[in-house]
């Protein structure tokens, strides 16, 4: 099926993760904006990479609309008012799409969008430390932080960079806690993380005050202001007026297994990540939305962070390795490591070379495992039941695949609600409350695999046997629709299922 037939009759669309992010938002929000009039991005912060690969060229953004790539004049991106906007990292992209010479003159940024400051950088990075063992896995981008002032109401948005007045004022306000606070930290801790070249290389370091005030406001009012002045907008009120006219394509960030409302608490980000919390960062509503399509990695699933995951490859030895471990170590220490490994930590090793799961923002190495059914069918009771399935190429040469399709629940009887859930039960639909999940044993059901390239073909049906088998056995046990199969990280390896 072409594009143009499948997207006929639809005026928005949404593109969000069923899973723990990382499953390929980039890849579709960039093959979709083709369509589109509009490119809203409307949470995350950059805290979420979304990698797209065009012309076998690698491009990773944090905070700039994944549609940007196509430089057609009136196509617009947006950053909408629920994004935790980064000044600093948004310039640095910019830069890089000058250096390519990709155009931006239709970038809209929200002046209602959440302003990460110095110190929600500062205190993420200190809240980790200080954790040690206890702690989330963080990156450290500050959006725990920023989001803790804003529903404290003590949050700087995008538009107070242009008031510099209001900006000095709140700022001024912010810090008479903040400063108390870090007073109680090591001094040296405090000016390693100022250090850091994102927080541009101790600028905002000073001595005495810890935080140098005037520095910070001579960064956001002026450096960064000047930048970025013409692009701040009331961007609510244009998708406002725009819905409905314009073909809106709405750009999701991180996973639903992530959400703070509906993921693996407290292992989880700082702000909605559902199509609920996607809709609500652009200014429109569910409703507007013709097409929400979440995103599902197949057959196999990744988590970077702490947390449970209950198909890990490796279980406890795979997390505290890859929290720790790089890339080329794990060369090092598994070079036989392949999709015939009998060692399940090798498995993980190998699927995680052949897919690339390294982190797009931290590096580090994405935990692997099996596709989780009953995680899925827990997130498509909220995203809904169109499905997209990426990276399926990664296993064409894996002889047997596995799907979790339940769980065994191992741990002490647990009271979640009125419901008691004991040791031994069946569990079939995942009940994401971190002290459940830690204790489920996955329940697999195996699949021969199709031992063929698969990245040159162009029709659903052309794709092999086993793999549509497997394909048409999660529609059938979750009630979903797959609609498109990705089987290659370029634009047109890309399968419209219909």
């Amino acid at each position: 099926m072409e594009l143009n037939e499948f997207m006929k009759d639809k005026k928005t669309i949404s593109i969000v993760c069923n899973q723990w992010g990382d499953t390929g938002k980039g890849k579709f929000v960039d093959y979709f904006a083709k369509w589109a009039d509009i490119i809203a991005r409307g949470t995350g912060g950059a805290n979420a990479g979304h990698t797209i690969i065009l012309n076998e060229k690698k491009y990773v953004f944090h905070l700039v609309p994944s549609g940007i790539l196509y430089d057609v004049d009136g196509k617009i991106n947006i950053v909408g008012n629920g994004v935790a906007f980064d000044p600093r990292f948004f310039i640095e992209e910019l830069d890089i799409l000058d250096k390519e010479k990709v155009q931006y003159n239709n970038l809209k940024i929200s002046l209602n969008a959440k302003l990460v400051m110095p110190y929600h950088l500062l205190f993420d990075r200190l809240k980790e430390v200080s954790l040690g063992s206890g702690k989330i896995g963080t990156t450290g981008r500050g959006i725990g932080p920023i989001y803790v002032d804003h529903y404290d109401r003590k949050g700087l948005v995008v538009n107070d960079m242009l008031n510099k007045n209001l900006f000095e004022k709140k700022l001024k306000r912010a810090l008479v806690d903040k400063l108390k606070v870090l007073s109680l930290y090591d001094k040296n801790i405090v000016k390693e993380i100022l250090m850091h070249p994102q927080l541009e290389s101790g600028a905002f370091y000073n001595d005495e005050t810890i935080l140098d005030y005037n520095k910070i406001v001579e960064y956001y009012t002026e450096k960064y202001a000047n930048r970025l002045r013409k692009y701040i907008c009331d961007a609510e009120q244009f998708m406002k007026e725009n819905v409905h006219k314009k073909k809106i394509l709405l750009e999701g960030a991180q996973g639903l297994l992530l959400s703070i409302d509906h993921g693996s608490y407290p292992y989880v980000t700082s702000s909605d990540t559902t199509i609920t919390g996607l809709v609500k960062g652009v200014g429109i509503s569910e409703k507007d939305v013709d097409l929400n399509l979440g995103i599902v990695k197949a057959f196999y699933m990744t988590r970077v962070g702490q947390g449970p995951f209950p198909t890990e490859f490796g279980g406890v030895i795979s997390d505290k390795h890859c929290s720790s471990s790089t890339k080329e170590a794990e060369q090092e220490m598994y070079p036989n490591a392949s999709l015939e490994s009998k060692d399940e930590m090798e498995l993980g090793v190998a699927i995680r070379f052949i897919g690339q799961e390294y982190g797009a923002t931290t590096k580090r190495p994405r935990r692997t495992g099996w596709l989780d059914l009953p995680l899925l069918r827990k997130a498509v009771l909220t995203n809904g039941p169109d499905l997209i399935l990426t990276k399926v190429d990664v296993l064409s040469n894996a002889k047997i695949i596995k799907l979790c399709t339940a769980y065994e629940y191992t741990g002490e009887d647990y009271y979640y609600g009125s419901e008691l859930v004991k040791t031994g039960d069946t569990i079939t639909t995942a009940i994401v409350d971190s002290n459940i999940l830690s204790q489920c044993k996955p329940i697999y059901k195996g699949f021969p695999g199709w031992l063929s390239e698969i990245s040159k073909i162009k029709e659903y049906k052309g794709l092999p046997q086993n793999l549509r088998n497997i394909v048409e056995y999660i529609e059938k046990e979750c009630k979903v629709n797959v609609r498109i199969v990705s089987i290659g990280p370029e634009r047109d390896e890309t399968i419209i299922k219909g």
